[in-house]
């Protein structure tokens, strides 16, 4: 696996490691790997014109995610 630096600002780095600790990540690293994988996901559906949505469980809220 290829290695690769990145700077975050504090905010950032702050919210790297709330949604580690969210979804008991092993690091930030796997955070990013999938952040980066859902928005391939998003650009995916972008190119077949379909929309990305979040939905409640019981299906009364939904929200469209817009990534341009």
């Amino acid at each position: 696996m290829a290695t690769t630096s990145f700077k975050f600002d504090q905010k950032t780095s702050k919210v790297l490691e709330n949604l580690r600790d969210h979804y008991g990540a092993a690091s930030k690293a796997e955070i990013l790997r999938k952040a980066i994988a859902l928005l391939d996901i998003a650009a995916e559906a972008d190119d077949k014109k379909q929309k990305l949505v979040i939905e409640s469980e019981d299906g009364s809220t939904k929200r469209e995610i817009v990534i341009k």
